[in-house]
């Protein structure tokens, strides 16, 4: 299955947003803080998920709205889901921060949706009874994310199993490749062992540690690709993982992430899971500077109103472009410098203006003090200030 096109009308935030076309492997969502983002994942998982219908809210004042999603696994004439309000009275009035009517879920296919939301860290867990019992069932909440409570208890038991020759070759592809999580990032740190205490123990440069006791980056990565694989298990039992051609859809891929894993981490699932179209939101110009420009839809609009900017600018992709020209010609950003330079700037600007050398002096000293060593501004401002100087001996 694999999305291919959406339509959303008064849901949360959104007033109206058409997406026309996804890409079959990659998609990354962008644009400014509260334009929408986190609700486009949400109306796309509350299509593929057997509960969770309070999750979404009609969109403040609006009398009616839906949801469309087109996809390449349903026959041409029943190929759009339309989820609308449902008929049930306001129970709180407007005054109220739950004011607003659930919407129905009318899913079809929920397991072939998975949903990673930004709750995606651990803690250690001391296993004193293994829970060896994931139903199905429990797995289709979609809209409710990818728990990552049992994850322990299920590498544990995949581990064990592994060993046994009645496994299936598909459980244990699984367990392998769950195994590999820990070095995608950084091939220094690889899987130790299973031992004795029912603790995962996992080599790193500086010695062998509980899984648990790695960085929260490293977590990261391990609840998204082990959730991916657990998913797959429970709800395709008898598949192979890598056989799997549904959806993942995580937000803020970014977060707990260096800048270098942040730029390595799509292309590091799409490798791992080719078969697999991801979703994404991201607020990262590292996660953009991997793709390419199909790859990308960055949101604009107001109110609301939301649409998919042009990115006619890079028909090439953004692997050649700097950090600073995506976060001002992609993302939105008006100025990638801080009020205290743009204020400065200004400031020795009009000393320019009115011939005035001690105080532009003055300033050059604090942009000198403050601005990096081979800036191509400081060299600037030192141009200009050497001009000045110039005139008035």
């Amino acid at each position: 299955m694999k999305i291919e096109s959406l339509k959303i009308e008064n849901v949360g935030g959104i007033s109206n947003l058409t997406l026309d076309k996804f890409h079959p492997n990659l998609n990354i969502i962008c644009g400014e803080n509260g334009i929408g983002k986190t609700n486009i994942l949400d109306s796309i998982a509350h299509c593929f998920s057997m509960h969770s219908i309070s999750i979404l809210r009609e969109k403040a004042d609006s009398k009616n709205g839906f949801i469309d999603i087109k996809n390449d696994d349903m026959p041409e004439s029943s190929c759009r889901f339309r989820i609308q309000y449902s008929e049930l009275k306001d129970r709180f009035d407007n005054n109220s921060p739950f004011f607003g009517r659930p919407i129905n879920s009318y899913c079809r296919n929920p397991e072939n949706l998975i949903y990673f939301k930004t709750e995606r860290l651990f803690s250690h867990k001391l296993v004193e009874q293994l829970n060896i019992h994931d139903l199905k069932r429990d797995h289709l909440c979609n809209l409710d994310g990818v728990s990552i409570d049992l994850a322990k208890d299920w590498f544990i038991k995949n581990e064990l199993l592994s060993f046994q020759k009645y496994t299936k070759d598909n459980d244990k592809n699984s367990i392998e490749l769950a195994k590999r999580a820990f070095g995608l990032l950084n091939q220094s740190y690889t899987f130790s062992a299973l031992r004795q205490d029912m603790e995962i123990y996992v080599n790193t440069p500086t010695g062998v540690i509980p899984y648990e006791y790695l960085s929260s980056g490293f977590k990261t990565c391990i609840s998204i690709v082990w959730g991916i694989i657990r998913e797959i298990q429970i709800r395709f039992p008898d598949r192979d993982v890598k056989d799997f051609k549904g959806v993942v859809l995580i937000d803020e891929i970014e977060l707990h992430l260096h800048p270098e894993w942040q730029g390595k981490i799509c292309n590091t699932l799409v490798t791992l899971f080719p078969e697999i179209q991801f979703i994404i939101t991201t607020h990262s110009p590292h996660v953009i500077q991997t793709v390419e420009a199909d790859q990308v839809i960055a949101l604009s609009g107001q109110d609301g109103y939301l649409e998919k900017r042009t990115l006619d600018i890079a028909p090439n992709g953004f692997k050649g472009w700097t950090i600073e020209e995506i976060l001002m010609n992609v993302m939105g950003m008006k100025d990638t410098r801080t009020e205290w330079f743009r204020n400065k700037q200004k400031e020795f600007n009009e000393a320019l203006d009115l011939d005035n050398v001690l105080k532009a002096n003055n300033i050059f000293k604090e942009l000198k003090e403050k601005l990096h060593p081979n800036s191509t501004d400081l060299a600037l401002f030192r141009f200009q200030l050497d001009m000045l100087n110039g005139r008035n001996k």
